[in-house]
């Protein structure tokens, strides 16, 4: 006698489920980085400028992102007091501690970090700003012209030198960082997999 499709998809099984997963999202967004940094790269040599601005901040978001989370895949991997939640540069700098790194802040590429930390906290922690006042200066023409009060202070950053900068001092700490791990390059990457043993059949 067969069996109906649905009796089939109802039938329940013992089964042994075996996981072993790496789940690492510092890879997920360093490659978005990279990416939009192509993009970014690609547009300015074409001349294709606009919107450019608003790629270059969110590119320079998920650099700041993706140096964090390499910080904290170090951290949990090296640090078996690892505090995921503590500020940003107090983890860099207690990862480069336990790694033996000397890390100045005063040049690059550590002194860009503090930079980068700064534009994306003025964007993760976005709050108004209102200006009033009067006052009398001394103005040329071209200063003048490049007065704009509604530009925002986080727009300094928008421009490729610094997203290039931004890109390169991430990458050189992660890699030096990294080899001081003694990690191998292939222990940072996302792997894994799941396997089902069927133990036996179970009756309905």
């Amino acid at each position: 006698m067969g069996y109906a499709k649905g009796d089939c998809m109802t039938q329940k099984f013992a089964v042994k489920i075996s996981d072993n997963a790496h789940i690492y999202i510092h890879n997920d967004l360093a490659n978005a980085a990279d990416y939009l940094k192509r993009k970014i790269e690609e547009r300015s040599r074409n001349n294709d400028r606009d919107g450019i601005g608003l790629e270059i901040m969110a590119c320079l978001i998920m650099i700041a992102f993706a140096f964090e989370a390499q910080i904290n895949f170090l951290g949990f991997k090296v640090d078996k007091n690892w505090e995921e939640r503590k500020p940003y540069l107090y983890k860099l700098e207690r990862v480069a501690r336990k790694l033996n790194v000397q890390g100045d802040f005063t040049t690059r590429p550590y002194s860009t970090i503090k930079i980068l930390k700064e534009f994306r906290d003025m964007l993760a922690h976005g709050k108004p700003t209102e200006i009033q006042g009067e006052k009398n200066l001394v103005l040329t023409r071209e200063e003048l012209e490049r007065r704009n009060i509604l530009r925002a202070a986080w727009e300094d950053y928008l421009n490729e030198e610094f997203l290039r900068r931004s890109y390169d001092d991430t990458e050189s700490i992660w890699r030096s960082l990294l080899e001081a791990s003694g990690l191998n390059i292939l222990d940072t990457i996302t792997s894994g997999g799941s396997t089902v043993q069927i133990i036996e059949s179970v009756d309905r």
